[in-house]
């Protein structure tokens, strides 16, 4: 594997030599007038990334930390968990594996659950909180987060949390003005950076919750999370060396037109993929069109064809893309298309993959 833009993982997603290189800087001490610098610096550009005014805390582990902290933070009891994937599933053992009571409600794989769906399971055994993934990573299916937060809000006391893993950086998030109360994502996504830290943002509401929840734990208290992102110094050691590769994606970032040109670029990959596959018709995204995410694409293969095969030819010509995560998805393969991949970096695995098709 060689050069960049050959990686099409769903993550951890392609990094930039220019990023890479950021991590060899010497170590600085992470109470010092640096580190405090350079968390002061990043919260404006990572609130914008948020739609948020509210801080945005930093942590040193995946985006399944985060999740973890949502659960225990953030729901008392019973949570409802909508599962058209595998990380709604996901999400659900993590609940359930922190003492929670978990409510699943099976949608179709590779469609998300609708406003109008969550407001008629909402009728059924009482909740307080509902718990969705954004872009699920295993279909490519994208849910509407504004319209399921409108159903959310009717209700009192019940709060919405979002896993944002493969959507937070990828696509305009308005924490704020959808009323959402917990974000979170992970580096190695659409951020584009190496593997270890996750992001997350909670609402005023999910903090007064937050301050009554008696086994939030110590380093995955949100509370905790957010007093430190307001002062802009860790309690704990983060991975230092990783720091210093956001502050040099963030400032890359903002000198190359901002966030809103990042997601017009995801937006056009998602546009190449789909414009690649109504020219085709032996394949076909999983995900129907309208609901689909700009970061991840599942592609279902025809019969008899192996995707691991397809796999490791792909491979053979150096590039990476990933496969099914559930037993009954075996038919498809999925193709990442964040972070810093342009669109013709896509246009040139689509070409090898149509003639490994062909």
């Amino acid at each position: 594997m060689s050069g960049f833009g050959r990686n099409f993982l769903p993550g951890p997603t392609d990094v930039r030599p220019e990023i890479l290189a950021a991590q060899t800087q010497p170590m600085f001490p992470h109470r010092g007038p640096r580190m405090k610098a350079l968390l002061a610096g990043a919260q404006p550009e990572l609130q914008a990334c948020f739609g948020t005014s509210q801080p945005v805390f930093v942590a040193t582990c995946s985006g399944t930390g985060l999740i973890e902290a949502a659960v225990r933070s953030g729901v008392r009891n019973r949570v409802l968990v909508p599962v058209g994937g595998y990380f709604g599933e996901y999400f659900a053992r993590i609940a359930e594996a922190c003492g929670k009571e978990v409510m699943r409600v099976e949608v179709h794989p590779g469609t998300a659950i609708t406003p109008a769906q969550l407001d008629q399971f909402l009728e059924g055994p009482s909740v307080d909180a509902v718990a969705v993934v954004h872009s699920e990573s295993s279909t490519g299916a994208l849910a509407d987060i504004a319209g399921l937060a409108e159903v959310v809000r009717a209700r009192k006391d019940l709060l919405l949390l979002v896993d944002g893993v493969t959507s937070v950086g990828a696509m305009p998030i308005e924490m704020d003005r959808w009323d959402v109360d917990y974000y979170c994502t992970g580096s190695q996504k659409a951020m584009a950076l190496p593997p270890g830290l996750a992001f997350g943002a909670a609402s005023e509401r999910f903090l007064a919750r937050a301050e009554k929840q008696h086994d939030a734990g110590f380093y995955l208290s949100v509370r905790k999370m957010v007093t430190i992102a307001r002062e802009h110094l860790p309690f704990w050691t983060p991975a230092v060396s990783l720091l210093a590769a956001l502050e040099r994606q963030l400032t890359d970032i903002a000198a190359s037109g901002g966030w809103p040109a990042r997601w017009e670029r995801h937006r056009r990959m998602l546009g190449v993929m789909e414009s690649w596959i109504a020219g085709r018709s032996d394949v076909r995204l999983l995900a129907p069109e309208g609901a689909r995410s700009p970061a991840i694409s599942t592609l279902v293969l025809p019969p008899p064809l192996d995707p691991s095969k397809v796999m490791s030819e792909l491979g053979a010509a150096g590039y990476l893309v990933g496969g099914a995560l559930e037993a009954r998805q075996q038919d498809v393969i999925r193709i990442g298309h964040m972070g810093d991949l342009e669109p013709a970096h896509l246009r040139a695995l689509l070409d090898v993959l149509a003639e490994v098709l062909s």
